[in-house]
């Protein structure tokens, strides 16, 4: 059942409830209205025939002929019938009106202790309400009122409160499918495109977008997603040309060594410096494959960040660095060091940062690291970065001319700036004073 379809049915099933409950509602209210005005009809009646049996001196007999109580006791009411059954059975009531049956519950009145008693009777087609009083002297006062109105209403409203009810499920029924269908267009149309462009694998298509409604974000939301995948497509495609050319120096120089060992006139000393050179190149290969790696990796999936105190991870990584390479590395720390960013992705970035320094110092100069206010920086003292090179270092496989004699792939700082994209951090390059570069990481 698709979106539309249950829009419909939910629709109707609700609209069903919601007009039979009104319905049933309706029909008890008007039912009990109608019943409640015959009833006190009834007892008004009764009670005004009750109040002039009980005064002094009357006399049944006066009411016989055509005076004024007879007049009213038997008023003429066109819907309503007064009879009145004396003790000695006499029956007395309006001879163009029919007789009202006197039952045992009626007789019974007057030895069981009771005051009154209703009953519902048919009198010549017609359902009639009855009320039975006992008088004062034991006489029993009947009036009846007819209830076919209020039988044939309600006989009425069983008959047209369904068929309300079945027209009411059936024009929300028709506007709840032109509206889900209405609003289940861009919906198909974004399940059309995104199945389009599975097939395909385009993703230079977009979703025209009407509105500022849920399902219009949700189009601008697909659109984003499309524009997160060109980028992300345009990046994978542009690193693996990259790669390939950055491959491809290494791979050459090592087939053409390789081509060297083969002769047989090579002498041991030019042998060791070959096997010399194949070692650095596939030391190489090993840290560029290492470094692809880590580009390749989508480090927001591989781990959650959390909060580090980046005083313990430069500290960490500055006495590896300073073991390893016998380099002079120096930390700096003041206050405002916790950040939340994920663990390895930073100590890699800070280690990146920390070895480009000391390859630029080549040995000869101290390397520093300062840590504070959610920033991490390190300092060193060899030749600069030029002001033409300096809005590039953070490009994949850039390396500024006056560089590429010295080993690397120009990745390093690739992935810082990928680290800083990823957990909410800009990088920075600035030059040090007497000399050299900073290169640095604010955090928010």
């Amino acid at each position: 059942m698709n979106l539309r379809t249950r829009y419909v049915v939910i629709t109707s099933t609700l609209v069903f409830i919601v007009a039979t409950a009104m319905s049933f509602g309706a029909y008890r209210i008007a039912s009990d209205q109608l019943e409640n005005q015959v009833a006190t009809s009834l007892n008004q009646r009764a009670s005004r025939i009750l109040n002039i049996v009980s005064r002094p001196g009357f006399n049944w007999n006066d009411s016989f002929g055509p005076g004024p109580v007879n007049q009213a006791i038997m008023q003429t009411e066109v819907d309503a019938i007064t009879q009145v059954v004396l003790p000695n059975g006499q029956i007395i009531g309006r001879r163009e009106y029919p007789q009202l049956p006197v039952t045992n519950a009626d007789r019974a009145l007057a030895t069981n202790g009771k005051a009154l008693h209703e009953e519902s009777t048919s009198i010549g087609g017609h359902e009639f309400r009855m009320l039975t009083v006992l008088g004062t002297d034991g006489s029993l006062i009947q009036v009846a009122k007819d209830t076919q109105i209020l039988v044939d209403a309600q006989n009425g409203m069983r008959t047209y409160f369904p068929l309300f009810a079945a027209l009411a499920v059936l024009i929300s029924g028709a506007f709840a499918w032109l509206f889900a269908s209405r609003v289940t267009r861009p919906i198909r149309q974004l399940a059309d495109t995104a199945e389009s462009i599975a097939e395909t694998q385009d993703l230079n298509r977009d979703i025209e977008v009407t509105g500022t409604d849920e399902v219009a974000q949700l189009g601008k939301s697909f659109n984003t997603m499309l524009v997160a995948l060109r980028n992300s497509s345009n990046r994978q495609r542009q690193l693996v040309q990259d790669a390939s050319h950055e491959l491809r120096t290494p791979l050459t120089s090592l087939r053409a060594n390789a081509e060297i060992l083969e002769r047989a006139t090579l002498t041991d000393d030019d042998r060791s410096a070959i096997l010399a050179d194949m070692k650095a190149e596939v030391d190489e290969l090993v840290a560029l494959s290492a470094e692809l790696s880590s580009l390749a990796i989508d480090q927001r999936t591989a781990e959650d960040p959390i909060s580090i105190d980046l005083s313990d991870v430069a500290s960490e990584i500055v006495t590896r660095a300073s073991r390893r390479t016998g380099s002079v590395v120096t930390l700096h720390v003041t206050t405002d060091v916790m950040i939340t960013a994920r663990p390895h992705q930073l100590e890699r970035a800070i280690s990146n940062l920390v070895d480009n320094a000391i390859k630029f110092s080549s040995g000869t100069s101290d390397v520093e690291v300062h840590v504070g206010s959610k920033r991490v920086e390190v300092r060193d003292h060899g030749p600069g970065i030029s002001d033409e090179d300096k809005p590039l270092v953070f490009d994949r496989f850039y390396r500024a001319t006056s560089t590429r004699s010295l080993p690397g792939s120009g990745l390093g700082l690739a992935i810082v700036s990928q680290f800083a994209e990823d957990n909410d951090a800009h990088t920075y390059v600035l030059d040090n004073v007497g000399g050299g570069t900073i290169v640095g990481l604010q955090f928010k």
